[in-house]
């Protein structure tokens, strides 16, 4: 049997058909043409339909306002108006409304007839007279030119005439007209008054629906370097779909419909100029969301950051920064990289200048035994479960080879005690624990009983070390001298002095040993002075890196020991080992899963080799694999938020153009802030709307450390904060907790001045106040108003202890040698405005004072007399002067 393709073949070319085949491929094609037009007008267009749901949704939120506001109007008035509007209409059907306005309309076509009749005669008669006047100067006889000159002229005229009369009849027909426009008009405007809100709703509602469907672009020229350093703008078209960002209506509608959480933020980033992928990142030209938020583009580098890892693009700008206003998780994230002292085995942009987190080692053995050295390098968390210092899992060997390295190291020690050993003695325990509770050792130490601060910190660690049982740590000599002297043993500590005499220094003291570790404890008896053990002990440390984080001898100038972290946020999971973990769902809410067997699943993603590798820092170690990690025993949130700042470690950063601009003045600031951070001030005082922890401890928060506002730097004199952080002097004397002495360097203190200065607007310069005089004209008039309003009631000038002291106020007998006088007229003007919350009321009001009595009650010139007075006080003898 012949087949299909062989008769075709014996068929002569030219009588063969191709019919069949067009047909089949006309077919192919019309539905793959069909399919593209499809795939590339719906499909590709999911941002049109998003567009129509949220002009829906918010044309529905109008109309529901509109509801609301048509149920709160008088329904009777509405139904009354409403019918004077029916009426109103319904006369322009009335007969001589009728007529009246078919005459009109007549009347208009005749005067446009007759305008331009006239407009053709005006024409004409400027003809006319060309050639009257042209036979006149040619010489040759004008009576003919002249007549028909006059003709026209007679014609513009007539019409002339004809418009005035239609426009004087016209306007009477629109008098007649007016009467029932005026009524309609009248009507209307009365019930737009009883539903002005419910129009205004309806308006916008109907103007949402015919909102055009659009792209909606954001470009950035000169945005950023590609790869290859070449620059490049930034495309941003997420506003397409995510219309409502601003729209208060949306707060609670759905994504991707939904207000923007947080308009401060947006303040300082205005989507519609600087786009959305600066800070969420995102493939920005795409329109569909799996591409745009890069979940379906496995190969787009940089997905959509979400939830709290958003905060993760501040570091693209403000990587020098460590507090930012808006930015809370990114400044705790910073915070908790900086206090686990991350920086000392990994290099990390903006942390190179950073002190070392730990204490020097050089002299532990005078501070601690061996037997404690062993214990707390074998697991540090056995002593003190909230500790900083992470875990290295060192076996017994280990940590006995580290423990000789130290011990032998210390011997060669030069220091000394200060004082004569048994000085301590003769302490009170009782008198030590009020003291202890009293001064302030509680803003920093936790101890047994008392763990308030840390729950209101928020964080696993103590960021000084508990002392529940620091009586089995430390030998009481030590103590005593680390109270009286804390730069003694450690040059650089951050330990205060609090300036305890003698006798309270034994009482603290003889309280503090009673804390001590009750266990039963296994003896330690190792020889540490085999120099095999020794040696192993070295190789161990500087393995470990341990001079990162705390000085050692002969370690000194030991480099970073582990991988820089600058880039790390654009590592691939490619290039990550998950050792013999199991994998789980990727993106689901599962991020870490002890199995039954014993293994450990994680998603097998960056972010979960980060979640896996901060939960637990040898999760991925195998046979082949060592990992020198320690474990840090962060919390959940800690985890989360280190990754969010690993996340943030790359070097894409915008062109200094499109960035924070960092000038002297930012970086005065920041250089007060890491000192400030350094010593912990937020532990007492409340800076930048941070801090204040030590103030739960207390039931009335004016019985604590005050607030530091951001004017500070207005308020006090330049050289009075110099002086008081040299040596701080008693501010409000009822107070029981002490502002201790840092014993800052003059470095640390220039930068404290030029950050309050720089966060108080005011000019880096430090002024002299000595000379400025108080205007004897205002002492007495600013006396008389003093004890008007009873200022001394709660500032006092004597000292004060007791009931009542939490409602005192600061003592006003420093105010020249400690205020600004500028900021006394300033806070005395409006109080609120200096301090938020202040309970300093405010007397002048629109000009005017309470007592009109005094100065013809000008509130200018009575806060000059205040201000003038206040700043008398003190100044001699500590009498005023008024009083002279």
């Amino acid at each position: 049997m012949t087949s299909y393709f062989d008769k075709r073949a014996q068929t002569p070319v030219e009588t063969r058909k191709y019919v069949h085949f067009y047909v089949a491929f006309s077919g192919l094609l019309f539905l793959g043409t069909v399919w593209s037009l499809w795939d590339e007008v719906v499909s590709r267009r999911p941002w049109k339909d998003y567009q129509t749901e949220y002009n829906d949704l918010l044309a529905a939120k109008y109309d529901s306002l509109a509801l609301d506001a048509q149920a709160s109007v008088d329904s009777a008035a509405v139904s009354q108006a409403t019918e004077a509007v029916a009426a109103a209409r319904a006369a322009l059907s009335a007969e001589e409304y009728v007529t009246t306005n078919e005459r009109k309309t007549d009347l208009l076509e005749e005067l446009e007839i007759a305008t331009r009749e006239w407009r053709f005669a005006r024409s004409r008669s400027d003809a006319a007279y060309y050639q009257y006047k042209k036979d006149l100067a040619e010489g040759k006889d004008a009576t003919s030119s002249k007549a028909e000159l006059d003709g026209h002229d007679a014609d513009i005229a007539k019409w002339f005439e004809s418009r005035n009369n239609l426009e004087r009849e016209i306007a009477g027909f629109d008098l007649i007209l007016e009467k029932y426009t005026t009524a309609v008009q009248k009507a209307e405007v009365e019930l737009r008054a009883l539903l002005g809100a419910v129009a205004g709703y309806q308006a916008k509602a109907e103007k949402q629906r015919q909102s055009p469907i659009a792209i909606h672009q954001v470009v950035k020229n000169d945005y950023e370097f590609t790869p290859f350093q070449e620059v490049k703008a930034r495309v941003d078209r997420c506003q397409t779909c995510h219309l409502g960002w601003r729209e208060e209506l949306m707060t609670d509608a759905p994504q991707p419909h939904s207000k923007h959480p947080a308009p401060e933020l947006l303040a300082q980033h205005n989507p519609e100029t600087f786009g959305c992928t600066p800070c969420h990142r995102g493939q920005g030209p795409a329109l569909t969301p799996g591409f745009a938020h890069g979940d379906e583009d496995h190969y787009w580098e940089t997905p959509l950051l979400r939830g709290n890892d958003v905060y993760a693009s501040c570091n693209g700008c403000h990587y020098n920064e460590t507090r930012l206003k808006f930015a809370k998780p990114y400044v705790k994230a910073k915070q908790v990289v900086i206090e686990s002292g991350c920086y000392g085995c990994h290099e990390i942009k903006g942390f190179s200048d950073l002190p070392k987190i730990g204490p020097p080692l050089y002299s532990i053995t005078a501070k601690a035994t061996p037997e404690w050295i062993y214990r707390w390098v074998r697991n540090p968390r056995d002593y003190s479960p909230h500790t900083r210092m992470p875990n290295f899992r060192f076996s017994d060997e280990q940590a006995e080879a580290v423990t000789a390295y130290l011990v032998s190291a210390s011997r060669t020690s030069e220091f000394t005690l200060e004082r004569p050993r048994g000085s301590y003695a003769g302490g009170s325990p009782s008198e030590g624990k009020r003291l202890f509770e009293a001064v302030g050792c509680q803003a920093c130490h936790v101890t047994a009983g008392f763990t308030t601060v840390r729950d209101v910190r928020g964080t696993s660690y103590d960021i000084a070390p508990e002392l529940s049982r620091v009586g089995s740590k430390v030998n009481a000599d030590w103590l005593f001298d680390w109270l009286k002297n804390p730069r003694h043993y450690n040059a650089d500590s951050r330990m205060p002095s609090l300036r305890l005499s003698d006798q309270e220094a034994r009482n603290v003291v003889a309280y503090v040993m009673t804390m001590k570790d009750e266990r039963a404890l296994d003896k330690f008896s190792v020889a540490l002075d085999d120099p095999d053990r020794i040696a192993r002990g070295d190789k161990l440390i500087r393995e470990y890196g341990c001079a990162g984080c705390h000085l050692i001898k002969g370690m000194e100038n030991e480099g970073k020991v582990s991988v820089e972290l600058s880039d790390f946020g654009r590592k691939k999971a490619e290039q990550m080992d998950f050792g013999d973990t199991k994998p789980i769902q990727a993106h689901g809410e599962q991020e870490y899963l002890a199995n039954d067997d014993g293994t450990v699943s994680v998603q097998h993603t960056w972010r979960g080799w980060i979640y896996g590798k901060l939960k637990n820092a040898r999760l991925f170690q195998t046979e082949r694999i060592a990992q020198k990690m320690p474990v840090f025993e962060f919390s959940d949130e800690e985890i989360k938020l280190v990754r969010m700042f690993l996340i943030s470690m790359t070097r894409d950063i915008p062109l200094p153009a499109h960035q924070r601009a960092y000038d002297k003045r930012f970086q005065d600031i920041e250089g007060g802030r890491r000192v400030s951070m350094r010593y912990n001030c937020q532990q007492c005082h409340i800076l930048e709307d941070e801090g204040g922890y030590v103030l739960a401890k207390y039931e009335e928060a004016a019985l604590g450390p005050p607030p530091i506002p951001e004017t500070q730097g207005a308020k006090v004199q330049e050289q009075w904060l110099h002086a008081f952080f040299k040596n701080p002097t008693t501010i409000r004397p009822w107070l029981k907790i002490r502002m201790p002495t840092f014993q800052f360097n003059e470095e640390e203190i220039g930068k404290l001045q030029k950050y309050f200065l720089g966060m108080a607007h005011q000019d880096m310069v430090i002024r002299d106040y000595a000379s400025v005089q108080p205007e004897t004209d205002y002492l007495r008039p600013g006396r008389q108003l003093f004890d008007t309003y009873q200022c001394a009631k709660c500032h006092p000038s004597g000292p004060v202890s007791g009931e009542g002291a939490a409602d005192l106020a600061p003592n006003l007998a420093m105010a020249s040698s400690r205020l600004k006088p500028e900021w006394i007229s300033g806070w005395l003007l409006d109080p609120q405005r200096l301090q938020p919350g202040t309970r300093m009321p405010q007397f002048f009001f629109d000009g005017k004072g309470p007592d009109e009595s005094v100065l013809n009650g000008d509130a200018n010139e009575q806060i000059r007399a205040l201000q003038t007075y206040v700043w008398s006080l003190g100044r001699r003898s500590g009498t005023p002067i008024a009083d002279r």
